[in-house]
């Protein structure tokens, strides 16, 4: 009987062991974590987040990228448009999986370096008609032209003299694309609208930029729309100086100018990064250029700034545009460009 118990136990120890020996060898180690997505963004200008307008309008896409997803994010700033290759090639270079170009100054870049750097991502958040020749590039392409038959709208709305203030840092195609759409459309709602574009040849001149916004003033501008940067500061001031009230670019502008802002017609960048966040991390990015229609646009609250009865024509106006019952075709308008 003491020998069939020692038997047991023996038994039962042995299948402890041998159990044990079963988990150890059948357990893999711990998967070692995904080290950080490393992305980075370029901008011609310095401290993008306090920008005018579109580079600004990538902060909240920026904060979701390195705040909620952890992913480790570069910023290289106030670059001149000569550098911009060759820092593109440096984080290329240094093992970076994405390179974002939020410009479409930055179109020629795009098409010459990805092509050298096929397992970096390179994604353009901006106007082009052309993918470079890589598998691992994409653009998120919004349409600037009906971005700016919206503002024109609003502007030949609001004005009571009929004649609107245009004014930006360096004539760039996408803005000559922008302005020829706010001509469209202040034209649809007014057609003796005038519409007064002029370029100030920087991004960041503010004396320069309050200059021009003031000659417009003087010249019976009472709408102002602007894409200028840093010189935005020059703009706002000269607007609350003259009386004249300003259309914010890509971002609400209400904070940085309550006097003096209108309204702003926002861009949901952070849109465009959170999709591209997604399909990365998914294994679904892909080449292809998305398109960016009005769905990505918001008009900013008025805050009082019209009469309700002319804001809800705005709005219906709006509303029409994106449903696709109200159709401005493109039309480019080349002498506003020097």
């Amino acid at each position: 009987m003491l020998k069939t118990k020692r038997i047991m136990r023996i038994m039962a120890l042995l299948l402890v062991l041998c159990l044990a020996a079963t988990v150890v060898v059948g357990c893999k180690p711990a998967a070692e974590p995904r080290t950080k997505v490393k992305i980075a963004f370029l901008y011609a200008i310095p401290n993008p987040s306090k920008a005018g307008g579109w580079d600004r309008a990538d902060w909240p896409g920026i904060v979701y990228l390195r705040d909620e997803l952890g992913w480790d994010v570069a910023i290289a700033e106030n670059l001149p448009y000569s550098d911009t290759a060759n820092t593109a090639i440096s984080y290329a270079e240094n093992g970076y999986d994405i390179v974002v170009l939020p410009s479409s100054a930055y179109v020629d870049v795009f098409l010459e370096v990805a092509p050298r750097y096929p397992n970096t991502w390179f994604i353009l958040t901006s106007v082009t008609t052309s993918l470079p020749n890589s598998p691992h590039a994409a653009a998120w392409v919004p349409d600037m032209y009906t971005y700016g038959v919206v503002v024109g709208m609003i502007a030949a709305k609001a004005s009571k003299t009929g004649t609107i203030g245009v004014s930006g840092g360096v004539p760039i195609p996408v803005l000559s694309l922008m302005y020829s759409g706010i001509i469209e459309g202040a034209k649809y709602v007014n057609p003796d609208s005038k519409v007064l574009v002029y370029w100030v040849g920087d991004w960041v001149d503010i004396p320069k930029h309050r200059e021009i916004t003031g000659l417009q003033i003087q010249k019976g501008a009472d709408v102002i729309f602007t894409v200028s940067g840093p010189g935005t500061t020059g703009v706002l001031e000269a607007a609350e100086a003259g009386g004249a009230k300003v259309i914010g670019y890509a971002m609400d502008w209400y904070d940085d100018a309550p006097k003096a802002t209108l309204t702003s017609l926002i861009v949901d960048k952070k849109r465009m990064y959170v999709d591209m966040a997604n399909q990365f991390l998914g294994g679904t990015l892909e080449k292809k250029m998305v398109m960016c229609g009005p769905e990505y646009f918001t008009i900013a609250d008025f805050r009082g700034t019209l009469e309700q009865g002319t804001i809800d024509e705005i709005t219906a106006l709006f509303n029409k545009l994106k449903s696709g019952e109200i159709v401005i075709p493109e039309k480019l308008h080349p002498e506003i460009t020097p």
